[in-house]
C-alpha cells in the first residue's frame, strides 16, 4: 500500500506550487465547521457513517483529511484503560465522487466500506503525539481568518481529548508551518498502524517536536 504520508503529500502538491498558506501562516478555526449547505451536510454525514470508527468514544486523538480527489481518511489514537492503539481508517472509494457531487453518476455510498488498521502503541509515544496536537491547537497564534479562496484543496480537522476534561477541536483548509507537522505525524501514525516500523513514527515525532519547539 502506498504510504499515507506520500498520499497526503501528493494530494497537497498543487498548493505548494501556488501562493498558498502552505508556508508561513496557519489559519485554524475553532471547533468543527458549521455546515449550512445541504450537499455539504449530506456529504459530512456520509463521511462520518463510512469512517465511523474514527468517531467512537475511545478515540482520544484524530486528524480527518478530506482530499479533493482521493478517498477520505482519518488517523488517530484510541485508549482503553491504560492501553493505546494507533489507527487509520480509509474509505474504499472517494465518497464525494460516489455521491455524484463531482458531476459523475450518483451512487449509493453504502457500497463504500472502511479499510481499518489498528496497532498497539506505547503510552509514552501516544502522550508525545498528543503533546504535539496540544501545542498547535492551544496556541492562539495559529488561529485566524483567511480571506483567500482555495479550490481542490485538502480540508483537515484536528481533535484532542487525551487529558481529563480536555477537548480541543479545530479545522483548516490547507496547512501552514505548524499544522504541517501534525499532518506529517498523522501520516506516519497511519503508516505505523498499517505495519511500518515504530522507528519511522518516532522519527516523525522527533522532527515535529523540533519544529514546534517541544
Amino acid at each position: 500500500m502506498l504510504s499515507r504520508l506520500v498520499i497526503a503529500s501528493v494530494a497537497l502538491l498543487p498548493l505548494v506550487e501556488t501562493e498558498v498558506k502552505a508556508g508561513q501562516r496557519d489559519y485554524l478555526q475553532r471547533g468543527e465547521e458549521k455546515l449550512t449547505d445541504q450537499i455539504e451536510i449530506k456529504y459530512d454525514r456520509a463521511v462520518r457513517d463510512v469512517l465511523s470508527r474514527a468517531w467512537r468514544t475511545d478515540v482520544v486523538l484524530r486528524m480527518v483529511d478530506i482530499p479533493p480527489f482521493q478517498p477520505e481518511w482519518v488517523a488517530g489514537i484510541t485508549r482503553s484503560g491504560d492501553h493505546y492503539h494507533a489507527f487509520e481508517v480509509t474509505a474504499s472509494k472517494h465518497i464525494w465522487s460516489v455521491l455524484g457531487f463531482g458531476g459523475g453518476k450518483k451512487g449509493d455510498y453504502h457500497s463504500i466500506h472502511p479499510i481499518i488498521h489498528e496497532r498497539a502503541i506505547s503510552p509514552s509515544l501516544a502522550a508525545r503525539i498528543a503533546a504535539l496536537w496540544r501545542r498547535v491547537l492551544k496556541d492562539s497564534r495559529n488561529y485566524g481568518k483567511d480571506t483567500a479562496m482555495y479550490l481542490d484543496t485538502d480540508q483537515f480537522t484536528y481533535h484532542l481529548s487525551f487529558l481529563p476534561r480536555e477537548r480541543l477541536t479545530a479545522y483548516m483548509t490547507g496547512w501552514g508551518q505548524r499544522t504541517e507537522q501534525l499532518i506529517n505525524v498523522a501520516g506516519a501514525l497511519a503508516d505505523y498502524a498499517n505495519g511500518a516500523r515504530e522507528k519511522q513514527l518516532v522519527q516523525a515525532v522527533q522532527k515535529a517536536e523540533r519544529k514546534l519547539g517541544i
